[in-house]
């Protein structure tokens, strides 16, 4: 048999119907393959009605998603994301807006935050790239004429991205934040604990106690910022916003391992609540870090 022969015959072999096997008379039909986790989320997201669908992350992360979405809704990005915005011909995501702010407040890009994606549902270099091809931002990722009036058009969006949210079980947002749309910062006070522990007077509890803490973190009362969130820490506020203030401050007063242990209780705390954010994988970089403060 020469080379061409067995050519024909190998190309005979892969026209030919594949064989199908049988059992006492009877055709075994293939097993339809199970849908991927992107997909089962996809389609989630299109039986809530979702006119634009999110960026999917990873199989394995869509996979943690599916499983906690009815537990934890923040798993979801929120619907009205997703909607289009309007602003001077342009149609943007929440994300883009977002996007453009973020990129062009700061000198360091290179690393963009993951809430891009998990948050927002946009693909942050897809969002760049769009961006520049509507002129809001030039090709040296600098603020065009019109990008610095969608961004000072977007003030609300802004502040709403600065602020601690809390998403409902229908997707809703609800923002909570120490300064005004202005910049300027509120005065807190501090809340009172509910005399019925009930799950969402206990939640609304904690939502405002938050809210004083990053008030008090900002205007600088660190000593009386360290004692009540630490009071919330017992009282069992598990928000990763307690962890991160706490966190922040002993690592500006070189207190590492204070800073170590807040970091350690804020990934149990997470891990308790089955938290599917991006805040136990925060929490883990900067143990890594303040690990090596410690060790030098």
């Amino acid at each position: 048999m020469n080379l061409l022969d067995l050519f024909r015959m190998f190309k005979k072999s892969r026209s030919s119907k594949p064989s199908v096997e049988t059992v006492d008379s009877k055709t075994i039909k293939p097993t339809p393959l199970e849908a991927s986790n992107r997909e089962k989320l996809k389609r989630l997201y299109k039986n809530k009605g979702f006119k634009t669908i999110p960026q999917l992350p990873s199989e394995q992360e869509a996979e943690r998603i599916v499983v906690t979405y009815r537990n934890f809704p923040a798993s979801l990005v929120p619907k009205e994301y997703m909607d289009p915005i309007e602003l001077d011909g342009n149609s943007l995501l929440r994300g883009d807006i977002v996007a453009l702010w973020w990129t062009t407040s700061r000198k360091n890009i290179s690393n963009p935050p993951q809430y891009f994606l998990y948050e927002y549902g946009v693909d942050y270099y897809g969002s760049l790239s769009k961006l520049k091809s509507l002129g809001l931002l030039t090709s040296d990722d600098k603020l065009t004429e019109s990008g610095e009036t969608v961004v000072q058009k977007s003030k609300k969006i802004i502040w709403q991205h600065k602020a601690a949210k809390t998403i409902k079980s229908d997707g809703t947002v609800k923002y909570s934040s120490s300064r005004g749309v202005s910049g300027k910062l509120l005065v807190v006070n501090k809340a009172k604990y509910p005399k019925t522990p009930r799950k969402d007077y206990l939640e609304s509890y904690f939502v405002k106690s938050n809210q004083r803490i990053q008030y008090l973190w900002e205007s600088k009362q660190y000593e009386l910022c360290e004692k009540e969130a630490l009071e919330q820490v017992d009282l069992g506020n598990k928000f990763p916003a307690v962890y991160s203030i706490l966190a922040m401050l002993y690592r500006k007063q070189k207190r590492y391992q204070d800073e170590l242990d807040i970091l350690k209780k804020g990934v149990e705390a997470q891990i308790s609540i089955q938290n599917p954010g991006v805040a136990i994988r925060d929490f883990r970089k900067r143990i890594i870090r303040v690990e090596e403060l410690i060790n030098k």
